[in-house]
């Protein structure tokens, strides 16, 4: 078995990696068990420890018997010859070895946080900053998480992790090194037929999945682009001029420059993909 793993900072393109990896013969994606189990399971979640911190989240109905300890199970019975888990590394504290082989490869997918907190969600016209916010006072976390979770993968794992800018996939050149590089550090063969992919009206239907995740896509569209995407295209990151952001959106630009340092500490180990 070749495990994948994906721990990503939100706005990363890290759907549309996931919908490129699931082009491995014999594989199967696990898409955001885990953080929705963290936030929205039926036991010692972010809803039935501190449902007043979840905002309009709390609004979503729950799901009996979907929390972290059953999407654990679900993720270790499958056999699938290639398993690829996408979700954030934090929010299964203490039971990373649970989840987490030794012989795995994991990859940090990042974001310079100017684009990230900027990123607009097409459902709700809303900046992505905003709806973290609402849950997270510190948006620090995500950055600080990510550190946190590199650590535990060197202690855990046998590969070093790979540290990757999603600004690499926004060109189809070096969207095609970094989908070879990890085909190469999981061992499996690198095909053309990978970079191409069918557009959805939702996520992927044959993943491994919580319905909670479709109803966040469509009350926010957080998958909406990479549902209709069908490659990885050539899209330059847009133009931040944060000085004009602080005008309308004064504490936005006041995170971005708390977590920048953070982006850079992560960028600036030994473990960053370069091409």
């Amino acid at each position: 078995m070749v495990q994948i793993n994906i721990w990503f900072i939100p706005r990363t393109r890290s759907t549309a990696l996931a919908k490129c990896l699931s082009n491995i013969s014999d594989s199967k994606v696990f898409f955001e068990n885990l953080v929705w189990a963290f936030y929205l399971g039926d036991e010692d979640s972010m809803y039935t420890n501190n449902r007043e911190q979840l905002g309009d989240l709390a609004q979503i109905p729950i799901v009996p018997g979907y929390n972290t300890t059953s999407a654990i199970k679900q993720w270790r019975e499958d056999t699938s010859k290639v398993k690829i888990l996408k979700d954030f590394i934090y929010v299964f504290e203490g039971k990373e070895e649970e989840v987490i082989e030794k012989d795995s490869v994991n990859i940090f997918l990042v974001r310079d946080p100017e684009y990230v907190f900027t990123s607009v969600l097409p459902a709700t016209k809303m900046h992505f900053y905003y709806v973290t916010k609402a849950v997270h006072s510190d948006t620090r976390f995500a950055y600080q998480t990510t550190l946190d979770g590199i650590e535990t993968v060197k202690k855990i794992c046998e590969k070093p992790p790979i540290i990757i800018d999603s600004a690499l996939l926004s060109t189809k050149e070096n969207s095609v090194k970094v989908v070879k590089t990890i085909c190469e550090k999981a061992g499996v063969e690198f095909s053309d037929s990978m970079l191409t992919w069918e557009a959805t009206d939702g996520l992927n239907p044959n993943w491994i999945k919580p319905e909670i995740a479709t109803s966040a896509n469509t009350a926010q569209g957080f998958f909406s682009r990479a549902n209709s995407s069908t490659c990885f295209e050539d899209s330059k990151e847009r133009a931040v001029d944060l000085d004009e952001l602080a005008k309308e959106h004064p504490g936005m630009v006041e995170d971005i420059k708390i977590c920048k340092p953070y982006f850079q500490k992560i960028m600036s180990l030994p473990y960053a993909l370069k091409l």
